[in-house]
């Protein structure tokens, strides 16, 4: 059985202030909830007592309160029933607890006199108490709040089992598992009586508490709690009970128990702090039995047969179990006796018992059960029990598919069925209507198992393992249509298998799919046959010709059909339309003729699947053909007729009986027609004349439009004179093909020939005629050129041409060519034409030259015409033509008028020539001029001479130049043409030229003229140009004339000469000659300081570089001059340009530009071209409060040729500061200049301010106002100025200071500020401050020439100049150091132990020694700046070195003062140093008890002595910063676990030995023993009391003490134990009586 406690959550609880209460009255808790819930508990009882007695007026309100008063007493019942069951359940808790805490010493064999055992007592209220009862009130059940652990049980298969096995009897009443009710009370009562049983042999476990569930299956029973003795029945029970306590053997003790044996099959873990071993504890525990086999299985069995196994329940604890094994539930298992090692029916350890289980089958199915075998531990053991038997596997397929069938036909099918299972079977196949059957032979049959339209055979086989039997499938369809029907196999092992068996009936049906070439069906009223379902049409063709035609045929069915073909004579007979034709007018009759044929004409029709046939008509007359095929097919079963269908899927007809059917009737025709050829051109003629005895060619085409190819054979046809043929002369032309053909002509005679060819074609009565007309002619001869033009002939000269002759034909021609006169030649009896030769004869094919010659006689447009004539042949004329005209060339302008132009400067003209002719003509210009005034002036004709072509124009260009300023008019220039008998003359007219004009302008503005005054015009750079940046400005100079000029460009005051004057570049960078030169960007930038520098030596402040600064200046050209200011000093500077161009005066363009910007820059930050007057931003870090002064070094550079004085104010930043401005009043200077005490040197100035206060403002921000008092100012400057600006800060030298306050940068040189922070003190509140600020450096110019230079320069200073600007940061922090320990606390601890102050030597003599105990901390610097500190502590506690932290060099020490780096830290190392002068400490009295020292006593009774004291850390600033220290030194405390021994009677002479145990708690020491008697003896008289186990609190050593008395009477000793470190010694008590009697 399962032990109580194993089933609940262990809690710890402490039994020190726990007492057992006498009664339930003595734990009354009415008055405590009477206290606490006043108004409900009592206030409500007594309400509800008055409101009872009312009047009887009130009957329905008085029933009502009675009905409330009622459930009110009921309630308070059930909670006062309540209350005394808690009560009792928490007395009865309290006695468990008391026994398994006093069993718990027993088993440990100690005395717990500071009751450590105490809470190691599991909490055993829930054991007690009624949870049920608590939770219907609605009140809180120990499973609420403890982790109450559930008996576990391996999860299987749900199997509803029971104690006690069923009988037979018991089973065969019915089917069901339910049991009767008293069936039910048996099992019950044999349930309670294993209980009892169980719980008698083991008196050591506690009785079982039922579960909730068992608790409710039962009747309440009577509380425990009301039949429990009373306390003093308890006590007298329990004195009992300890005389007969007696330790069992633990292998008769159950495995639940608390000294049960262990698993032999689980590893053993070892207690570290203990010497006792116990179990590995894992989630699973560790079963008590274990079954071999784990599953009983029956794999080969036959019915009627029994067969056994054996299982084998192995104990795999350390002790003596019983066993329990509850029988099979169904009835085909059973299970005999158990045969055990030992009588009792106990399995030792290690041992086993078996058990016989039989299985007996009534069937070859499976089966299954389960073994429930009972033990002590807390779970099941389940065995599971199978028999199963490997079932036959056959490889008939589910569906057995018979495919297709003709209706009314039969089909069979076999399938192959293997037995590939491991066992044999018997197998009958029925339909499935008939399953289940009651009996199956009944139904069962030899051969088929017939289920309409299938049969299956065999119906009954058998089949080994390996073995196949073939399966027959029957299929008879009567229906087109899909039948199936399934069939059941059932199995000897009870296993049944449904097959469905399927086949398809279907028609005959056949369908014509297609038929190639066009379809023409059948004319309106055409003839046609009565019953053909398709019709086919052959176009006409020739006699003896072929035409083919294929037909696909579809079988629409799954069946093969086989087919013939018969050609039949049409059933013609006229009908009306509708009407079904007569069977006596439908008559089957072969064809006679044999004109169509189809192939194949017998075969077989694939199933589904198209068939082609080839139709072939060929006729041999010239006729109509008409026939109709039938399409047979053979052995088709035949059914009942059925009503035709018109459609294309017809079926077919067939019976029961397999006949021939006509399943498709084609109706076929075709016509025979003659042939037809046709010739393309039907007739050849020739156009044009053909020479005789020329062979000429012309080709036409013979077409075959017969339906047939034809032979032909063309006649030929010659004469005296003429040849006429055919080529190709015979041969064959294919149908519907053309041929070409030659028509080959000769002619001997020169006329006109028209005639006839014929052709003569095979079978064909008519022949085929071509007609022919040509004409011959004789010789020709040709002109090569159609006309003679002789073009453009100038009066005087002679020209001629070559015309070509050419006899075109290969007779010899005789020709003559003449001039034909016309009436107007008559008149001139010389010709001006001629011809050589006149005349000849031209071979065949051959030509010759003939010369034409013209010789004009005037100007003139001359027309003729040459006639060429040929003797007996063909001649021609030609054309002659000529112009005749002599040169004329002029001037369209006869005179140059030259306006606009300038003295030595050429002015471009231009005059135009004329061709009057279509002569080309010579000209030429003379160089000099002619007229009076023709040595004033020149001029250049270009082109000076050429050649004008025919009616061409060209324009002549003129250069006309004046040498001076006079008016010109009796110029000209003469220009002779050739052939002309008279030159050109031009007249040339100019007015006075022009002189040199230049403009000045800007871009964007327009140009001013040179006599307007051009120094109001003025180059502005601006206000606001930045210093040391160079500014640019463009000028514009503009050349208004044509003159060139040169020019040059130069600043008056601020000029500057380069050494390179034409290697600047235009944004100031220095060309070089060799761009290989400049190597990197650095290389460009020095270059161009160096530029810059060069510019600015002369030490002005600033220079305007013009580029260019001269040049020559064209015609009408417009130069952009650009003019770039450098500067390296501020200031309003003025200066002229002086422009020089060509002889004209000098120009002077006013310049003007403001600077504004600082020069000086600092030499951390360098050069700036932004944001000059903004300094560099100086952090000063965090610093401790109030530490040391910090001051920072800063280069101030001036780069410029001015000595700067600095002026420096500082300021802080206060953001709560309200004020908006400040107004800033100066009398005279307002920086005045200081000795190096800081008095002024020269008296004047005196500032006075609404505070004292000086900030830097923008020139912008800036008001000005003057004030006269006694007399006029000094030049230059103000006596009173007022300054208004906004308020940044506050002006003070603290924490921020800069020295000097006034300093002079000397020109080209620098000098070094001290930027000074002092930390502020912070107050105790404070955890931070940062101080922000910023200084203001005001700059002033001590020489007047630097301060201004008049009309060219002058510059601000003081307040009037925007100052430089430094931004102050910094930060001041407390000194804290961040401690880190290893243990959180906030306490350095130290344990130590005062046995360690002992040492015993070799010789075995104690030695003190001292020792030290050591612990560190990290300190670490969270803050930014380094922490300088010294640590100090004072005794028994001690610094030692402290340790090397982890980051590189995280503190420096100067003997006790360290120091630790920002964001670094450092291990610290304190000892606690143990020595025996602190153990005088634990005596001392409270009036004397030192500071720090404290003696600690423990809840166990242990001592020890604690030191407390701070461990010091003094900063730098004088602040302070503590860490606890806490050491614990451990005193040792002797204890003996008896203080009196009584060893009772003993022989004399004889030793009787005891052992008891000597404690030391907390500490280890040395001890001692003495004792004055002889017969007493303590062994070891002395020794350390210690252990080598590590975490040890408390040690003991077992003594044996003997009593050898010597005489016969009563002896008496005391043994005292002492220790040097124990104060007061232990005293034994020893007692014993000798006697001599042995009895």
């Amino acid at each position: 059985m399962m032990d109580e406690s194993d089933q609940i959550q262990p809690r710890l609880v402490d039994l020190s202030g726990n007492h057992t209460p006498a009664s339930g009255k003595s734990q009354d808790i009415s008055q405590i909830l009477a206290s606490v819930f006043p108004e409900m508990y009592t206030n409500d009882k007594d309400t509800l007592s008055n409101l009872v007695h009312t009047k009887a007026r009130r009957i329905s309100c008085h029933e009502d309160l009675q009905q409330a008063l009622s459930e009110y007493e009921l309630h308070i019942k059930e909670a006062d029933m309540l209350k005394d069951h808690i009560i009792q359940a928490s007395a009865r808790s309290m006695d468990e607890e008391r026994q398994l805490y006093e069993g718990m010493m027993k088993e440990l064999g100690v005395s717990d006199h500071q009751g450590l055992l105490k809470g190691s007592v599991i909490s055993t209220f829930s054991w007690y108490v009624d949870e049920e009862l608590l939770r219907r009130n609605n009140l809180i059940s120990p499973e609420d709040y403890l982790n109450t652990q559930k008996p576990q049980v391996r999860e299987s298969a749900p199997v509803t089992l029971s104690f006690v096995k069923l009988t037979k009897a018991c089973e065969s009443c019915g089917d069901d598992d339910s049991l009767s009710p008293s069936s039910k009370e048996i099992v019950e009562k044999m349930n309670d009586l294993d209980d009892r049983l169980t719980c008698e042999s083991d008196s050591d476990t506690p009785k079982k508490k039922r579960t909730p569930k068992e608790k409710q299956n039962q009747t309440k029973p009577k509380p425990k709690w009301m039949c429990e003795p009373s306390v003093e029945e308890r006590e007298r029970l329990r004195k009992l009970k300890d005389r007969n306590d007696y330790l069992r053997n633990p292998r008769f003790l159950p495995p639940n128990a608390r000294e049960g044996g262990s698993s032999l099959i689980r590893a053993k873990v070892k207690n570290k702090r203990s010497t006792k071993v116990s179990e590995d504890q894992s989630d699973d525990p560790a079963p008590v039995f274990i079954a071999k086999p784990s599953v009983i299985v029956f794999t080969d069995y036959i019915v009627g047969h029994i067969y056994e196994s054996t299982l084998e329940l192995i104990n795999t604890t350390s002790t003596s179990c019983h066993v329990r094994v509850i029988p099979p539930n169904t009835q085909y298992f059973s299970i005999g006796l158990g045969r055990f090692p030992s009588e009792g029916g106990i399995v030792a350890p290690g041992l086993s018992c078996k058990y016989t289980v039989r299985f007996a089958p009534d069937s070859l199915g499976d089966y299954e059960d389960l073994l429930v075998v009972e033990t002590h531990g807390k779970h099941l053991l389940k065995v599971p029990i199978e028999a199963r038997r490997p079932p036959p596997i056959l490889t008939l397929p589910r569906v057995l598919d018979c495919g297709y069938c003709l209706v009314g036909g039969v089909k069979f099918v076999t399938f192959l069925c293997r037995n590939v299972g491991l066992s044999s079977g018997n197998f009958c196949i029925i339909p499935k209507e008939q399953w289940p059957a009651r009996n199956l032979r009944s139904v069962s049959r030899k051969h088929f198992s017939e289920q309409p339209p299938f049969a299956v055979s065999p119906s009954l086989f058998m089949l080994q393992p390996g073995e196949d039997i073939f399966i027959e499938l029957v299929f008879f369809p009567t229906a087109a249509e899909r039948s199936s029907q399934t069939f059941t196999i059932v199995c000897d092992n009870c296993q049944v298998n449904d097959v469905s068996a399927e086949g398809e009936g279907q028609l005959v049906a056949l369908e014509l799919v297609s038929v190639s070439g066009e379809d023409e069906p059948l004319m309106v009223g055409e003839r046609h046959d009565l019953t053909a379902e398709h019709f086919v049409r052959f176009s006409p063709c020739n006699p003896h010709s072929k035409q083919q035609k294929t037909l696909i045929i579809r079988n629409n069915v799954h069946v093969e059909l086989p087919f013939h073909w018969q050609p039949m004579k049409p059933n013609v007979h006229p009908i009306l339309p509708g009407e079904p034709p007569e069977s006596s007018q439908i008559q089957f009759h072969p064809a006679t003729d044999d004109a169509f044929h189809i192939s194949p004409s017998t075969g077989l029709l694939a199933p589904c699947q198209d068939q082609e046939f080839l139709l072939t008509f060929s006729p041999t007359e010239l006729k109509d053909y008409h026939s109709v095929l039938h399409l047979s097919l053979m052995d088709v079963p035949q059914l009942p007729p059925e009503p035709r269908q018109s459609s294309v899927l017809k079926p077919v007809q067939v019976g029961s009986k397999l006949i021939s059917v006509t399943a498709m009737e084609i109706e076929v025709k075709g016509s025979a027609e003659p042939y037809q050829i046709l010739l393309e051109p039907y007739a050849v003629i020739i156009p044009g004349e053909i020479l005789i005895c020329t062979t000429v060619r012309r080709h036409f085409t013979m077409w075959n439009h017969s339906k047939a190819p034809v032979s032909f054979q063309w006649e030929r046809l010659q004469n005296d004179f003429h040849i006429i043929e055919v080529e190709p002369s015979a041969g064959r032309l294919e149908e519907k093909e053309f041929l070409d053909f030659d028509l080959v002509l000769t002619g001997g005679k020169p006329e006109k020939l028209e005639t006839s060819l014929v052709c003569n074609i095979q079978k064909h009565n008519k022949p085929v005629v071509l007609a022919v007309k040509v004409t011959f002619k004789g010789p020709t001869v040709t002109l090569g050129d159609p006309i003679v033009d002789f073009g453009l002939v100038r009066l005087g000269e002679q020209t001629q041409t070559t015309v070509i002759l050419t006899n075109t034909t290969q007779l010899e021609a005789s020709w003559m060519l003449e001039e034909k006169l016309h009436q107007d030649h008559q008149d001139h009896p010389d010709p001006q034409i001629s011809v050589e030769p006149r005349r000849g004869v031209l071979p065949p094919f051959a030509s010759c030259d003939v010369v034409v010659v013209f010789r004009p006689l005037f100007c003139q447009h001359f027309h003729s015409e040459l006639m060429l004539n040929v003797e007996n042949g063909t001649g021609c004329h030609v054309g002659v033509r000529a112009d005749v005209q002599s040169p004329q060339v002029c001037l369209l302008n006869r005179k140059l008028v030259v306006s606009d132009h300038y003295i030595g400067v050429p002015a471009k003209c231009s005059v135009t020539l004329f061709n009057q002719t279509l002569l080309s003509s010579h000209f030429s210009w003379m160089a000099e001029l002619r007229g009076q005034q023709a040595h004033l002036c020149t001029a250049i004709f270009d082109p000076p001479s050429g050649t004008l072509g025919p009616n061409e124009t060209m324009e002549i260009t003129v250069h006309f130049t004046p040498h001076s300023d006079v008016e010109l008019t009796k110029v000209a220039a003469v220009c002779e043409v050739r052939g002309m008998n008279s030159p050109l003359v031009l007249a040339i007219a100019a007015s006075k030229p022009k002189k040199l004009s230049v403009s000045y302008s800007l871009p964007g503005l327009c140009p001013s003229q040179s006599d307007t005054d051009p120094s109001a015009l003025t180059l502005d750079f601006g206000e606001d140009v930045v210093l040391s940046k160079a500014a640019t400005k463009q000028l514009l100079i503009t050349n208004q004339s044509a003159i060139p000029a040169p020019f040059t460009l130069e600043a008056e005051y601020f000029s500057c000469h380069v050494s390179e004057p034409d290697n600047q570049s235009e944004k100031g960078f220095i060309r070089m000659k060799d761009p290989l030169q400049v190597l990197t960007k650095k290389v460009e930038a020095k270059a161009h300081e160096a530029f810059v520098s060069s510019l600015l030596t002369h030490g002005k402040g600033a220079a305007f570089h013009v580029l260019p600064d001269s040049g020559l200046l064209g015609p009408f050209e417009t130069r952009t001059v650009e003019v770039t200011a450098y500067t390296d000093m501020w200031g309003e500077y003025k200066d002229n340009l002086v422009c020089k161009v060509g002889d004209l005066e000098p120009v002077r363009l006013p310049v003007q530009m403001t600077v504004k910007g600082c020069p000086l820059y600092f030499q951390m930050t360098g050069p700036r071209a932004e944001h000059q007057h903004q300094g560099p931003i100086l952090h000063f870090g965090t610093h401790v409060s109030g530490g040391d002064t910090v001051s920072r070094c800063h280069r101030v550079n001036n780069p410029t040729m001015f000595d700067i004085r600095l002026d420096w104010k500082t300021y802080n930043i206060d953001q709560n500061d309200g004020k908006l401005v400040d107004v800033v009043l100066s009398y005279g200077d307002h920086f005045p200049l200081k000795d190096a005490d800081g008095n002024e040197v020269m008296s004047g100035a005196l500032g006075l301010s609404d505070e004292d206060a000086w900030t830097h403002a923008p020139l912008s921000d800036v008001t000005n106002v003057e004030e006269e008092e006694s007399g006029p100012p000094p030049a230059g400057k103000n006596l009173i100025s007022v300054h208004i600006r906004p308020h940044l800060g506050s002006l003070s030298d603290y924490p921020y200071c800069i020295t000097p306050q006034q300093i002079v940068i000397p020109a080209r040189s620098s000098r070094i500020i001290r930027v000074s922070f002092t930390p502020l003190t912070l107050s105790g509140s404070d955890c931070e401050s940062r101080c922000a600020g910023f200084a203001l450096g005001f700059m002033s110019l001590d020489s007047k020439t630097a301060v201004c230079v008049p009309g060219r320069v002058r510059r601000v200073q003081g307040l009037d100049l925007e100052p430089i600007r430094l931004d102050l940061q910094a930060a001041v922090k407390p000194a804290v150091l961040l401690v880190q320990m290893d243990e959180d606390g906030g306490v350095l601890g130290f344990n130590a132990s005062a046995g360690d102050l002992l040492r015993a030597e070799s010789d075995g003599k104690l030695v003190a020694c001292e020792f030290d105990v050591t612990q560190s901390f990290q300190l670490v610097n969270p803050a930014e700046m380094p922490l300088r500190f010294r640590l100090g502590t004072k005794a028994p506690f001690s610094v030692l070195k402290p340790l090397r932290g982890s980051s590189s060099d995280p503190y420096t020490g100067d003997g006790q003062a360290l120091v630790i780096q920002p964001r670094h830290s450092t291990r610290v190392k304190v000892a606690f140093h143990c020595s025996l002068p602190l153990l005088d400490h634990k005596n001392q009295t409270e009036d004397h008890k030192s500071a720090g020292v404290q003696l600690v006593h423990t809840e166990n009774g242990w001592k020890k002595l604690r030191f407390q004291q701070n461990l010091l850390i003094q900063f730098s600033n004088n602040t302070q910063q503590t860490v606890p220290l806490c050491a614990d030194l451990d005193l040792p405390t002797l204890s003996l676990s008896t203080d009196s021994l009584n060893f009772g009677f003993c022989c004399v002479g004889e030793t009787q030995t005891t052992e008891l145990n000597l404690y030391s708690d907390r500490a280890r020491t040395f001890w001692n023993s003495h004792t004055e008697s002889g017969v007493f003896r303590v062994s070891p008289d002395s020794g350390l009391l210690g252990s080598k186990k590590l975490h040890t609190t408390t040690y003991n050593q077992c003594l044996q003490i003997s009593f050898t008395p010597n005489e016969n009477r009563e002896f008496k000793a005391v043994v005292v134990f002492q220790s040097p470190l124990v104060t007061t010694p232990l005293t034994l008590l020893l007692q014993g009586t000798g006697s001599l009697d042995e009895n």
